[in-house]
Formats: structure tokens, C-alpha cells, sequence
């Protein structure tokens, strides 16, 4: 028999995560959403309440066995007030797992006990200004020397590039080619011959989105993550998990706003009548609701199949170039559904239609996960 159901753990967890979000991190969420800065006090908040840990090895402080699905649960729980503080479990799980399985001991031990507590964020570079989604054009590059590398290149649209203590930058070796070369390195953001430069996008400005700059950067040998050339491969397992955990975070910003919909279409009148009477305003709320729900399960699909070990590289790019585009579309029309009042630059409604629509953008478009479904389902098909 096939069970939806969450665990008795998983379910109380997401009360306790709901009650936070509605009662700490709504109420200042357009406060928060204004500042180009990281936000800090609530990101150390959600190490206290166990977030930042889920699925990280119990010697790191961590809850221990990888567990996509409780994340998921938290990203999309706490996204309902805030829809930026709630992507620190998806950037946490996609780098402190990186750390903490691949990377030399002495790195983890320095990275993966301070990213549990709160202490630091890391970013994770791989777009470049000629090179996005289609890796084998990266153009940063390594240089072997004693002790380590050098490394030199261009990183835009890095989130947390401001804010992070370190970065896991990818770069080839000298003369690599396509995906082979590539790897992975954590490199300390302090670091001489690094720069950073901020690019305020329309929404997401905690989420310090900036572009890093590498002139002969030093990276000891030991802050190699992986195996050398082999980085290209374990970034995209790890993206496996990140595209349905960002899919639920745009889906429980747009719960948030089709549940204030509601709300007002009962309370706002019009021709004597609650607005909610007229089937113009209450069949968009129903359309909406249908298409939020379909979406969220298929996240929660994709994540199930991650838990049990299954492949899921084509379901996590449906989850990424899906759910978000409804998300956008639901929280529209809540705010249609308020008029001018949702449109006001002091309405939730008209931040978070800002916010949710950079992950249209992020983690790679809906033209990239369509064409990772499209392979998985033709393969690849010979063109002139």
C-alpha cells in the first residue's frame, strides 16, 4: 500500500517550524527582505531549533543519516515567512554534505561543526560570465604548485559571495577539457588575491548574491574536495537534492500568500457580497491550489527517491523548473486578489512574487532541467 505520510517526528517538527516562521520570521520578513545583508540572528535561530544539522555526521554535531525528506519538510515550513531565510537548509545541505563526505578531515572539522552552529555560510561557485549550467565551459583554472594551487578566474551570481567564509569554487586543470579537469576546492574568501563585488538582484538581497574574483589565489593541496577532475560529477549529485528542496521553498512562499488570498476574498466585499462569492476570484484560488499541490509531491517524490537511494536526476529538474513557475503564478494572483493593497511596496505579497522569481533563474533554468528530462527520456539525439 502506498503511504503519503510523514513520520510522527517529521510531522511535529514541521509544527514547530510553522509556529516559528508565523510567529518570528513573518512579521519582520519585508524588514529583512529590503537589506542587502545577510540575516544573521535568524540564520543563528534555526541552528538552535536543530535545521542547520539535518542529515550531517553526529561527529560534526550533526542528526546523522542523510535526510532529504526532513529537510524538505523544514525548507518549505519555514518558507511560509520567510522565503529567504529558509533557503540556509538547502545551501547548507548542498555544502556542508560536500564537506563533510569528500573533503580532507582537517577542512571538515574546520567547516562543517561552525556551518551546523550558525557560525558561517559557505557559497558554492560554478557560474562564470560565459558559463553557467553548461560546465565543460568553465574558464577558472588551476595551477599546480608546492603545496597546493594556484588559482585564477571569475565567479557572478554567487550566492552568499559577500557573506561566506569560504567558497567550493570549481575550476579546471591547465589543458582539461568538456567536463573532465574539473574540481572542487574550498577556498578561504579571505584569501589574498580574492575579490568580491555585490549584484543586488530585484529580489533574494540577503541572500548577498556577488561575483568572485581569483588573481593567483593559494589553495593548499588538502583543500582539494573529491577526487581531482571528478568535480563536475559530485556537484551534480549534490544539485539532485538542492532542485526539488528549492522547488518546496518557492511552494511554501505561495502557501503563504494563497492563505492571505483566501483570507481577504472572505473579508473583502463587493455588490454586497464577499468577494470570494464570485466565481472570478475563487476559481484562480482553486486552480492555484490544485497545481501548488500536484507540484509539492512531486518534490516530496523526488526527495523519497534520494532517501532510498534511487535515480532521480530527471524528477529533481522537474522539480526545478516547475514548481517555482507555479509558485510565481499563485502568488500573482494573490496579489491581484488584494488589488492595490497587494501591489504596495508594504505588502509581503509583492516581496515574495520578487523573491521566489530569482529561482527561476537559480540553480539552473527551466530550459536546462527541461533538457535534462528531455535526455533522460530520448537520450542523447545526434544534431547537425
Amino acid at each position: 500500500m502506498i503511504d503519503f505520510a510523514f513520520t510522527a517526528a517529521q510531522e511535529d517538527f514541521r509544527k514547530e517550524l510553522r509556529r516559528f516562521a508565523v510567529t518570528e520570521l513573518a512579521p519582520r520578513y519585508r524588514e529583512r527582505a529590503a537589506r542587502s545583508e545577510f540575516c544573521w540572528t535568524a540564520h543563528r535561530q534555526l541552528a538552535e531549533l536543530g535545521v542547520l544539522g539535518l542529515g550531517l555526521p553526529e561527529k560534526f554535531g550533526g542528526t546523522g543519516e542523510p535526510d532529504p525528506i526532513t529537510l524538505g519538510l523544514a525548507t518549505e515550513a519555514l518558507a511560509y515567512g520567510d522565503v529567504n531565510v529558509a533557503a540556509a537548509p538547502v545551501q547548507v545541505g548542498l555544502v556542508a554534505a560536500q564537506l563533510a563526505h569528500q573533503a580532507r578531515d582537517a577542512v571538515a572539522e574546520r567547516y562543517v561543526p561552525a556551518l551546523i552552529r550558525g557560525e558561517i555560510v559557505v557559497a558554492i561557485a560554478v557560474t562564470e560570465p560565459s558559463a553557467g549550467s553548461d560546465a565543460a565551459r568553465l574558464a577558472a583554472r588551476v595551477r599546480p604548485v608546492p603545496g597546493g594551487w594556484r588559482l585564477s578566474g571569475e565567479k557572478i551570481a554567487i550566492t552568499h559571495a559577500t557573506s561566506a567564509a569560504v567558497a567550493l569554487v570549481y575550476a579546471r586543470r591547465h589543458g582539461s577539457q568538456g567536463h573532465h579537469g574539473i574540481s572542487c576546492f574550498a577556498v578561504d574568501l579571505d584569501a589574498e588575491g580574492v575579490t568580491r563585488s555585490p549584484m543586488p538582484g530585484m529580489g533574494a538581497l540577503p541572500l548577498c548574491w556577488g561575483g568572485l574574483a581569483f588573481d593567483e589565489v593559494f589553495v593548499p593541496a588538502g583543500n582539494l574536495v573529491g577526487t581531482e577532475g571528478r568535480g563536475f560529477a559530485g556537484a551534480m549529485h549534490h544539485f539532485d537534492f538542492s532542485r526539488p528542496a528549492l522547488g518546496l521553498l518557492c511552494l511554501g512562499a505561495a502557501q503563504a500568500s494563497l492563505d492571505e488570498a483566501v483570507s481577504w476574498a472572505k473579508q473583502r466585499e463587493a455588490f454586497g457580497r464577499p468577494i470570494a462569492a464570485f466565481q472570478g476570484v475563487s476559481f484562480p484560488l482553486a486552480e492555484h491550489a490544485t497545481q501548488m499541490e500536484a507540484a509539492r509531491w512531486l518534490c516530496y517524490r523526488a526527495l523519497w527517491l534520494r532517501a532510498a537511494g534511487q535515480p532521480h536526476t530527471a524528477l529533481a529538474a522537474m522539480c526545478k523548473w516547475w514548481p517555482p513557475q507555479v509558485a510565481k503564478e499563485a502568488i500573482e494572483t494573490a496579489w491581484v486578489t488584494h488589488g492595490n493593497l497587494g501591489y504596495s511596496a508594504e505588502s509581503p505579497l509583492q516581496q515574495r512574487y520578487r523573491d521566489v522569481a530569482s529561482y527561476l533563474v537559480a540553480d539552473g533554468t527551466a530550459a536546462i532541467q527541461k533538457r535534462i528530462i528531455a535526455t533522460s527520456l530520448l537520450g542523447k539525439v545526434a544534431t547537425r
